[in-house]
């Protein structure tokens, strides 16, 4: 494995977004390539050494649903990294505003670059209909989920 030297680094971002049938994307605007590949070769090894004896099985046929807890976002405690176009809540889990979202009415949002009052990021519907924040449509039309192809 290749060793690599950090340069006194608070936290950066490697996002792995896994579709339902299989295809992801990697986003790693701040790191190496070839760092988020060991990175990546390394999580893969503890998976593989964590797995059981034996073949996996499959559920009760329900498809499984890697959603975000229902707890609350706990806005008032976000952070913005406006520059990345992160947004971590109070919970501690990232959102990627620079992609598009969708509701589970199949609709998408999209943030435009302001926060309300307590620093919760401002979603427009992609019809422009609707200004609401990120908690509120998660709410009121939740579950929703990162569009990973880019289009609103």
């Amino acid at each position: 494995m290749t060793n690599f030297r950090f340069v006194d680094l608070d936290e950066q971002a490697l996002v792995v977004l896994v579709e339902r049938d299989g295809s992801y994307e990697v986003q790693n605007p701040a790191l190496c390539n070839r760092f988020a590949a060991a990175l990546l070769r390394g999580i893969a090894e503890q998976l593989d050494a964590s797995h059981p004896p034996h073949p996996c099985t499959p559920g009760d046929g329900a498809e499984p649903h890697h959603e975000r807890p229902a707890e609350p976002l706990i806005s008032h405690a976000g952070t913005l990294d406006r520059e990345r176009k992160m947004w971590t809540d109070g919970t501690g889990h990232a959102w990627d505003l620079s992609l598009p979202w969708t509701d589970a009415a199949d609709r998408s949002w999209r943030w435009h670059g302001s926060l309300d009052r307590q620093g919760t990021p401002i979603m427009r519907s992609g019809d422009g209909a609707e200004v609401q924040p990120l908690d509120v449509v998660r709410a009121l039309w939740g579950p929703i989920a990162p569009l990973s192809g880019g289009a609103a």
